[in-house]
């Protein structure tokens, strides 16, 4: 069957998280599920919701961002405690259910203090904060079983080079992907770290524009024994490729 050769996957942004929105309007889609969104209530409606939904399926692995299935708190260790809290109900459907964890990730770039990047801010409060989210979320990747994490870059880039140092700014996001693969392995993760190129969602010049670019950073700052490339076809669209 072709789930032995694909690992299908329910994302939590999509399925539970996006109403539907674009830019040029609002929500088109009711993802309540019956509880006050932004509350924790609401994230624990979300995990019934999206058990049954993947269950109704049949599908076998879940994907999720930290901040998908807990609403960010203004204090990062009330975040990890809400983290912690809705994980052990995860951990708990997915025994009831069989369904799996296949990846995690930190979101890096919904927040505004990630308007210039993660590891590409000029920030070093910012770079730090990010390397605590990434931290947590390889915890919780961990603790759920995920055969995989990924680095989603799309604030990773530059709008002008009047501002810019290009070379530091890519050594500084090699840096902080190299710490999180050293802390993974040190926490027992041993599956593979992604980069998913993306072009120009939301940055005008991304620094992981293509699979190419993003194949070449690795290579150059020696990632590439532990990171692979998470694919979404139509950003191949979107960086001009047919």
């Amino acid at each position: 069957p072709m789930k032995e050769h694909f690992r299908f996957a329910m994302a939590w942004w999509h399925n539970l998280c996006a109403g539907g929105t674009d830019m040029f309007g609002r929500d088109t889609a009711d993802k309540s599920f019956g509880a006050a969104p932004g509350t924790m209530e609401h994230a624990h409606a979300k995990v019934e919701a999206g058990f049954e939904f993947m269950q109704k399926l049949g599908i076998g692995y879940f994907c999720f961002h930290d901040v998908d299935i807990v609403p960010e708190a203004d204090d990062i260790n009330e975040t990890n405690r809400r983290l912690d809290e809705i994980t052990d109900h995860m951990l708990e459907k997915m025994r009831e259910t069989g369904i799996k964890c296949l990846w995690g990730t930190a979101n890096m770039f919904s927040n505004p203090r990630f308007m210039n990047g993660a590891g590409s801010s000029n920030s070093a409060d910012v770079f730090c904060f990010a390397a605590a989210q990434v931290k947590k979320a390889l915890d919780l990747t961990v603790k759920l079983g995920g055969t995989g994490y990924v680095f989603w870059g799309g604030r990773e880039g530059y709008e002008s080079l009047l501002n810019t140092d290009v070379q530091f700014e890519q050594e500084n996001i090699a840096r902080l992907m190299k710490m999180a693969v050293e802390y993974g392995r040190s926490i027992g993760f041993i599956g593979d770290f992604f980069i998913e190129p993306k072009p120009k969602e939301p940055m005008k010049h991304q620094y992981d524009f293509d699979a190419a670019t993003a194949i070449g950073f690795l290579r150059q700052y020696g990632l590439d024994k532990d990171f692979k490339l998470n694919i979404e076809a139509n950003h191949a669209t979107l960086a001009g490729h047919t």
